[in-house]
């Protein structure tokens, strides 16, 4: 995930990565383990129906909350997201004292203001700044609202309320060793000289038994990746890419990644391989597999099958309007 410099588009980009982080799909959110076994099993649907039912006789239960607001933010469902906020905000009436209320306030709050435009997220910043602190403030071993806040205040500008001394504090004070080196190697890889060594420490800790330090490690070394991918450094993110594979292999990242990889390396016969076997994996339709496979298809001069790939990423109507306008005009270079 490339990440802007402009100042609003880095706030952006935090709701985005806010998003993808809270959904991840084994790390422990919740203390109720029916809600934690829905949300491990991706079952958002079912995961948003019992927090309803739940909150309809138990207004005041805060892991339903928490429920309502993730599986929210999972489905991409704006009606639901608002709805979401309006429980953490009376949740957080009338139980200030509830960690869980306060981050599921900031993190929808974070996505929802995004989706309503640049200026709608400005405003929201300090509301969402002071929900993520209060929440990791109430629980400060509970990760996933030290890591919120953590990306919180690396992603948004100074105006906004981030701060990368703030970001290193909260790494350096979190509970486990590591939590640490994971925490200050997301700092560390705000800095373009230090994304090479950051990586390697979220290559190393993807195996971590500690389920939401490995789950940070996966969503943190694939921005780091694609960035140096961007940047034409390709080689340094291979290491990452295929431990990825090995210890996920029914994940899209692993193989998508190392194609990109691949790609950039010239070897499009080889990246088509891992095209195909990222498009087996669960999650596939959420990934430009069709985008990435037609410039190799295209490189490789098949141009029937590189523009039946464009066509149906076009046609999918998915991916960032920066590829879908690519894959339209390398359509018209190949005469569809």
């Amino acid at each position: 995930m490339s990440k802007s410099r402009t100042t609003f588009a880095n706030f952006a980009i935090a709701a985005t990565v806010s998003c993808l982080l809270l959904s991840s799909a084994h790390a422990q959110m919740f203390k109720d383990p029916g809600l934690q076994s829905l949300y491990a099993a991706d079952q958002h649907t079912e995961l948003q129906r019992q927090a309803r039912e739940r909150l309809t006789t138990q207004p005041k239960d805060t892991q339903a909350v928490l429920a309502l607001s993730l599986a929210a933010l999972a489905t991409n469902d704006a009606p639901a997201r608002q709805g979401a906020i309006t429980r953490a905000e009376a949740c957080i009436q009338d139980q200030p004292q509830a960690a869980v209320c306060h981050y599921a306030l900031g993190v929808v709050l974070g996505v929802q203001a995004m989706s309503e435009g640049m200026l709608k997220a400005a405003r929201s910043a300090s509301t969402v700044k002071t929900a993520l602190t209060q929440a990791q403030m109430l629980e400060p071993t509970w990760y996933p609202a030290r890591s919120a806040l953590t990306e919180f205040h690396l992603m948004a500008p100074g105006m906004m309320g981030g701060s990368t001394t703030k970001a290193a504090e909260l790494a350096r004070s979190a509970s486990t060793p590591e939590q640490v080196r994971l925490l200050s190697a997301r700092v560390d890889a705000q800095d373009a000289s230090k994304m090479e060594s950051a990586l390697a420490t979220f290559t190393g800790l993807l195996s971590s038994s500690d389920l939401s330090v490995a789950e940070d490690a996966t969503s943190w070394g694939n921005q780091a990746s694609a960035k140096l991918i961007g940047d034409g450094k390709a080689p340094a993110a291979q290491a990452f890419f295929e431990r990825l594979l090995k210890d996920r292999p029914g994940e899209t990242a692993g193989p998508f990644g190392l194609a990109r990889v691949r790609a950039e390396g010239g070897a499009h016969e080889q990246a088509l391989k891992l095209y195909d076997q990222a498009a087996q994996t669960k999650g596939a339709a959420h990934w430009p597999i069709d985008y990435r496979r037609g410039i190799a298809l295209q490189e490789l001069g098949r141009k029937d099958d590189a523009r039946a790939a464009f066509n149906r990423f076009v046609a999918s109507g998915k991916g960032q309007k920066k590829s879908l306008d690519d894959a339209r005009k390398r359509l018209e270079q190949l005469g569809a």
